[in-house]
């Protein structure tokens, strides 16, 4: 993977590469105490800090993963020091990367944005109701409707700065299901759900919640699996004899451990067969 070292003027080339594919970040300050920021393609940016490293850089450092939707820049920081998001965010804002930046933790929690946050009276317009995610098995988003709408009226329950940024948090899940990122508004969902429990606001404490929301996550995730071995039966069937056979049997495997709700195994099986069939082209 290519790493590149972004100084100011190359921020917007930075936002370009977001709206390609979800890029790894890292950012520190370096021995002179000038912004050190780093970026390659994937999904794995801890590897950036040996390079950070050697370019000077220290702790404290952040970093994480973005990506440009709909003209913001979502900066999900698996590491995120408050100082170094700071610092970041000062770094884009001098630079103007002409979108938005939103930066979140790795809970999906609003940590700080690049533009200033809608007034109260504007945040949290969607509801629900608003969902409407065309294209989208239906199937899949209606336990994440379901929930959504059990949990709304609660909402107005809790404390005044509470209520407001949960309303926040389940504005953002409409959003994240209308763009189909279903395992993101997932865990926005469990966050409300666990912040509205915890007040004493709901019927269920917190840990009957947390499972209720695991069983549902559970039954999806299986489901979307089976579709994954349903297309990897196609593609097994058109491979030559021998391997044909042999990714027969894989597959076979596969749905043991998938009928054994044991997804871990069912997906790392599947990963095998894909990139063999890879290598066969």
């Amino acid at each position: 993977m290519s790493i590149e070292r972004i100084s100011g003027k190359e921020v917007k080339a930075m936002v370009r590469e977001g709206c390609k594919k979800r890029m790894s970040f890292a950012f520190c300050l370096d021995q002179a105490k000038d912004p050190l920021l780093m970026i390659q393609p994937g999904k794995k940016p801890e590897t950036l800090k040996t390079p950070m490293k050697k370019e000077g850089g220290g702790p404290p450092m952040a970093w994480g993963t973005y990506v440009v939707r709909s003209g913001e820049m979502e900066m999900t920081c698996e590491s995120a020091p408050q100082r170094m998001v700071t610092e970041l965010k000062t770094f884009l804002r001098r630079n103007k990367p002409q979108v938005n930046v939103l930066f979140y933790d790795d809970g999906g929690n609003l940590l700080d944005s690049l533009k200033p946050e809608k007034a109260e009276g504007q945040a949290a317009g969607e509801e629900a109701a608003d969902i409407s995610a065309s294209g989208i098995d239906p199937q899949a988003i209606a336990p994440l409707k379901r929930r959504l709408k059990r949990i709304q009226p609660r909402i107005g329950l809790a404390p005044g700065p509470l209520e407001l940024k949960l309303k926040r948090a389940l504005a953002r899940s409409v959003s994240l299901i209308n763009d189909g990122r279903l395992q993101e508004a997932e865990t926005m969902v469990v966050v409300i759900e666990r912040a509205v429990a915890r007040i004493g606001q709901d019927r269920e404490d917190e840990a009957k919640s947390m499972k209720r929301g695991q069983r549902e996550m559970d039954q999806r995730s299986l489901g979307a699996q089976v579709k994954r071995a349903q297309s990897l039966q196609a593609n097994v069937a058109r491979a030559p004899g021998e391997v044909r056979d042999r990714l027969g049997r894989a597959l076979h495997v596969a749905a043991r451990h998938l009928k054994r709700r044991d997804l871990d195994s069912a997906r790392d099986a599947m990963d095998k067969i894909e990139k063999a069939l890879t290598a066969l082209v």
